[in-house]
């Protein structure tokens, strides 16, 4: 596997330095959200007591997972198998869904209607601590002072936000080293400007403190930064107002290789991801797939020798699999101007609620992209059905 070492790059979408890769986890999430009226609705793995899936068409079971009473998606129907998992969490993505199409979450989240505390300030980028459950506990620590399990995340509601309604959730992850904020601005991997009205943006750290390690630790398939995501998307789901069919993750370089990993080991949870310059893991150290379709506007610069789209862990390798996953018909494309200058074509086999995009920035090396990429993830994202 390739790695990038940190570079600058001021203004970049997911974070102000670059890194390259290492070989992310497979971890089954640490709370299922079971579906009750969902279709394909797959309960959880750990929580507490509930009913899972009990109106899933192809639900699959779970054990003592932290089901919901919204499903996955769909209507009522027959078939779905029992569970024990009970009440909030995060879907166990470790299984596909029985029918092995398209799951996806919806309606709203549980932190709908629920005022603000004093402690949050709209409008800016604020730290949250966090402790992390479902970590092997037999990873060694990261570097002296660090921690898998107590985290920080970056959190940065709508500057008019508003506890009725529900937004879309967009996380972003650095490359190694990055600044994370500075003086409550993101430090360039949010794909909204933080005093946005259109979403919640979620800025992934390595570990706490910042510097305990380098990048997103993805060296074996027990990765500790899956069972973190599910912790951070369980409580921002359960405190703020969230659309749940409309989540999506971004990274550069580190960040984006965290992405390919989230949205084949979360494609039950994860509607979309727009990485830059990341790669696939090789298959040994990836997640078991979930076989959900997903939206997938997927960035590498044409001269990228850090993290090159070439190669059995490269951009182009992961793009056949999402294009695989989706059900896309061959392999014409066609030209896609929205992001000018980005070199970018769309596969027009793809189903429209599950478009797949490939830029190659002519001349480019490990680039996040710039300006141009973010207007042209969110272009894409906020259209999505």
């Amino acid at each position: 596997m390739r790695r990038a070492f940190a570079i600058a790059a001021v203004g970049c979408w997911l974070l102000a330095a670059a890194c390259g890769s290492e070989t992310e986890d497979p971890a089954a999430p640490a709370g299922g959200r079971a579906g009750t009226s969902g279709s394909s609705g797959i309960a959880g793995t750990s929580g507490e007591a509930g009913t899972a899936g009990t109106n899933g068409t192809g639900g699959v079971a779970g054990s003592s997972g932290r089901g919901g009473s919204s499903g996955r998606g769909g209507t009522a129907g027959s078939a779905g198998a029992a569970g024990t998992s009970g009440s909030g969490g995060v879907p166990d993505a470790s299984t596909p869904d029985a029918d092995g199409e398209a799951g996806g979450r919806t309606g709203s989240s549980a932190g709908c209607g629920k005022p603000l505390s004093s402690s949050d300030t709209p409008g800016r980028f604020v730290r949250r601590d966090i402790t992390v459950s479902g970590v092997d506990p037999a990873l060694r620590e990261p570097t002296p002072g660090g921690s898998w399990t107590e985290r920080v995340y970056y959190l940065d509601l709508p500057n008019d936000y508003d506890p009725a309604r529900a937004y879309p959730l967009l996380f972003g992850g650095s490359g190694c080293g990055g600044e994370l904020i500075r003086n409550g601005e993101n430090g360039g991997f949010a794909v909204l400007p933080a005093s946005n009205t259109d979403a919640i943006q979620i800025g992934l750290s390595y570990v706490w403190p910042e510097g305990g390690g380098p990048c997103f630790y993805d060296g074996v398939p027990n990765t500790p930064d899956l069972p973190y995501f599910d912790a951070v998307l369980a409580e921002v789901e359960q405190r703020f107002c969230v659309d749940r069919g409309k989540v999506f993750v971004g990274g550069f370089s580190s960040g984006g290789w965290l992405s390919y990993t989230l949205a084949l080991a979360r494609g039950n949870v994860i509607r979309g991801i727009s990485p830059a310059a990341g790669g696939l893991r090789p298959e040994a150290n990836r997640p078991p797939a979930s076989h959900h379709p997903l939206a997938a506007l997927l960035l590498t610069g044409e001269n990228d020798t850090s993290n090159p789209a070439t190669g059995a862990t490269g951009s182009d390798a992961a793009r056949d699999l999402i294009l695989s996953i989706n059900g896309c018909q061959g392999t014409d494309t066609v030209a896609w101007p929205t992001c000018a200058g980005c070199g970018c074509v769309k596969y027009t086999g793809c189903p429209d609620a599950y478009p797949v995009i490939r830029c190659r920035p002519p001349g480019e090396g490990h680039t996040d992209g710039g300006g141009a990429f973010k207007a042209a993830i969110w272009s894409v994202w906020s259209a999505l059905p």
